[in-house]
Order: C-alpha cells, then structure tokens, then sequence
C-alpha cells in the first residue's frame, strides 16, 4: 500500500510534468496566437499546483528548494483562490459579487473608458475582450482578472506586464523545481492539437453585454460572474480536452476538468439557495435544471467530497490505504465511487462537462 507521501510526490510530479510540457509547447512561435488565451485559462491551475506543492513540501520526495517570494506566494494564494467562485469562505456569493463588481468591471471600465476627447465618439471604447475557441467562449479579460491573482489596478498599470513577468518567471522556476521541463519528444497536451484557426477575438461594452446576459438586465454584475462560470466550462469541454480522449484523461487534464465542473456546480447551488439574489423564474429553471442533472449531483455529491479534496491538496489522508499507485488517479475512484472504474466516471465527468456547457450558453443567450 502506498504512503501519503508517495501519493503526494506522484501527483505533483505529474502536474509539474504536464505543466512543463504545456509550456513547453506554448514558447514555440507558432502557438503565439495560442499561447495568451491558454496562459490566461490555465493561470489559477499553476497557481493551484504550486500552492499546494509548497504547503506539502515536506511530504515531496526529494524535497525540492523553491525559491518564492512573499508577493509571488500571495499571488499564487489569490490565483488558487479564486477556483472556489462562489465557494470561497471568505466572500460567498455577495462578496464576491462586490469584488467583481468594483475590482473587476469597474476597475477594467475606469481605466478603458473615457479616454477619447471626443465625446460622440466614446460609443466606440470598449472594456471587454471576448476570447472565443470554435466560436464558443472560453475566456474574457475580466475572468483573466478575477484568475490572475494581482491586484486589478496594478495588473492595468503601464508597468503591469514587467509585474506579471517577474511574477510568473518565478512560477516557471518553481515548477522547474518540482520537476517540469521543456521535452519536445515528450506526450502532446491540448496546445499541440488545437486549431490556431478556431480561435478568435472581440472586444465589446461590458455594461451593454452583461445586461444581455444571463439574468437580465437589472443584474448585470452577476451576469458578469455567469460568464465567467460559462467561460470556465467550455474551457474544459473543448480547448482543455483537445487531442485526448475524453474517457481516458492523464491526471492533471482530468483534475482540472472535475475540479471546475465541481467549483461552478457548487456555485449555481449557492448562488440558487441564496434569497439576498434576485433570480427570474427563467433563470432558476434553468440554474436548477443544470445542478439537478443526475451527472451533476454525482459531481457535487458530499459524501464525495474527499475525492475533490485529494486531487486539490494531494494528500489522501485516511484513503491512502485503499489506494493503488498503478490505477489511473492512483486508485481513488473506487474509494469514493465504489460503482465506477476510471473509465466509465470519466465517460460521466465528460457529460456532466457538456451538459453543464450547454445549460450555461442556453442560459447566457436566453435574453
């Protein structure tokens, strides 16, 4: 039976693998179109793994020595941070709903709009950025602030790309560390399989687009959080799982797959059972269709909950003695879902995935 510590090292030697090879595949110049837009999907993903691998240094074996500093460890926290959503203790839903709405949206509308001098001409500025992959959403520049883990206002300053770089050298270092490097012979991930073509671009009014959105227009702030969710998910059903099978994931991809759909589900449950947000009757049937889908509620069942807890902390605790470092996710499926093998809990994560996708774009264009 394998040690805590043996299932610790393994799981972040092969985040830190799938990283460097990401990455790795990211630099080449012929991904440059490719390479802003996954930077900006993946940002909270590394900042997960490096989080957690530097809370269990001590169980890693060899310990590696990761040169980090406080800002970039708070970064990293905040990054990490931010795949509760609406899970976050520190925020739930209204206190979220307040940070986007001051340090995402207003931040981002300060600093974009207004600049022209010419007053009829200002219709045309625009403060949000629209990153589609197949013509489906996958991220915006509001989500890339929210995941990012900076500070909104010194991520938009003139020096904030020096910031970001010496932020994220330190990241690559770190991963370095843990055992991430550049192989170009080594096994593809999404950034080798995914069409430059399919990926596309806009920018738009954030105010006029959320209040089209979602919710409607009393609640344009939510709707902004939604598309973000919304963003999140197709992520994860289409640009992550590009190349792959679906039903046969390597651990990091499916990790960050159950990860989110686990995040965003948990979220809409909060978000529906708070009675301070104001939902129309469209929007509960469909927040409600969507978490009451049987392959949802096996994502966000509690009893479950151990099995999303080890694959974002590593450590299995008690599980350990049942698992098997030869299985896929060293044996853990069994442990919590004791009527699927690897397989066949992929083949549900993977409807969950589009059907939680669909429910979110339906919901998003129902206005």
């Amino acid at each position: 039976m394998p040690t805590r510590e043996e299932v610790v090292s393994a799981g972040v030697a092969q985040d830190a693998n799938y990283m460097g090879r990401l990455f790795g595949t990211l630099v080449d110049p012929r991904h440059e179109e490719l390479a802003g837009i996954a930077s900006f999907c993946m940002m909270p993903f590394v900042s997960l793994v490096i989080h957690e691998a530097r809370a269990k240094i001590n169980m890693i074996t060899p310990s590696p020595s990761l040169d980090f500093s406080a800002e970039a460890a708070e970064v990293c926290a905040r990054s990490r941070n931010s795949l509760k959503l609406f899970e976050d203790n520190q925020r739930w839903v209204a206190g979220q709903l307040e940070f986007y709405r001051n340090g995402i949206i207003g931040t981002h509308s300060d600093h974009f709009l207004g600049n022209t001098w010419l007053r009829l001409a200002r219709f045309l500025e625009v403060d949000l950025s629209l990153f589609t992959y197949n013509g489906i959403l996958i991220s915006t520049s509001h989500s890339a602030a929210f995941h990012i883990g900076i500070e909104p206002k010194l991520l938009l300053q003139e020096d904030g790309g020096v910031h970001i770089r010496s932020i994220t050298e330190q990241m690559g270092r770190c991963l370095g560390a843990l055992g991430a490097s550049i192989d170009p012979t080594a096994s593809k991930t999404f950034a080798s399989h995914a069409a430059g073509e399919a990926l596309d671009d806009s920018e738009v009014r954030a105010d006029r687009y959320y209040r089209q959105a979602f919710n409607g227009r009393e609640t344009p702030v939510l709707n902004g959080v939604l598309t973000n969710f919304q963003a999140k998910v197709n992520f994860v059903t289409s640009l992550l799982v590009a190349g792959s099978d679906p039903f046969d994931l390597e651990y990091t991809v499916f990790k960050i797959r159950f990860v989110t759909l686990y995040h965003v589900l948990a979220s809409l449950a909060r978000l529906g059972a708070d009675p301070d947000q104001r939902l129309s009757d469209s929007s509960r049937f469909i927040l409600e269709r969507i978490i009451g889908a049987p392959e949802a509620v096996v994502v966000t069942n509690g009893a479950t909950k151990g099995f999303r807890n080890t694959l974002v902390h590593y450590d299995p605790r008690s599980a350990a003695q049942s698992l098997d470092m030869s299985q896929p996710l060293f044996g853990l499926v069994p442990v919590y879902f004791p009527e699927h093998d690897y397989r066949s809990l992929s083949a549900l994560v993977d409807q969950c995935a589009h059907t939680t996708a669909q429910g979110l774009n339906d919901w998003a264009n129902c206005h």
